[in-house]
């Protein structure tokens, strides 16, 4: 998920300022009014996707202790200001109102495992921190698994407008579901 991560936070910040392919040219002028918010989501966001892996190095944990912690604040803060942007942005995404609902659900889980997980850190109960963690990241992933299923929805046929609101909940809830799992098994 890493290299995907990589790929997904280089393909977004070409898409940027590049055509690329696969690019949405419904969603380039979709923030007119919210172009702060959108790229305080975008923008932190990828520095976050990109952030999340190392945190989970158990030798830099144990030999970098600071600057685990460091990167932690970063990466919380990050989270913190994306998610918010996202619950902004989610009031007015595109398709209706189950697409709302699935990015507002989406953020709204965001900033309250991330919170949690910084909770559980500054209260020094560790292994229920990096739990919080493993479901922040699980849903920082969502940013992935959308770029993953978005085009193979449009390779399939499968008209934006029928995609899109189930894409909302489908970038998200496996990967929520997943990390469960893992963290039940362990």
């Amino acid at each position: 998920m890493t290299v995907l991560a990589i790929g997904v936070t280089g393909y977004g910040a070409a898409a940027a300022y590049l055509s690329v392919p696969g690019q949405l040219p419904s969603m380039t002028h979709h923030f007119p009014d919210r172009n702060l918010v959108a790229a305080a989501h975008f923008g932190i966001g990828a520095f976050v996707l990109l952030l999340g892996p190392f945190q989970f190095l158990p030798r830099l944990r144990a030999r970098r202790p600071a600057l685990h912690r460091w990167m932690g604040r970063f990466y919380v803060a990050g989270c913190l200001v994306s998610a918010t942007a996202a619950l902004v942005l989610a009031a007015n995404a595109v398709a209706g109102p189950v697409a709302q609902t699935g990015f507002a659900l989406l953020a709204l889980f965001w900033i309250v495992s991330t919170s949690t997980a910084l909770i559980k850190a500054m209260q020094r109960k560790f292994t229920e921190h990096r739990r919080w963690m493993m479901r922040s990241y699980a849903l920082t992933l969502a940013a992935v698994t959308l770029r993953l299923y978005l085009p193979s929805s449009l390779i399939l046929g499968v008209p934006f407008a029928t995609a899109y609101p189930v894409i909302s909940f489908a970038c998200w809830v496996p990967n929520a579901i997943v990390v469960e799992w893992l963290l039940r098994r362990s």
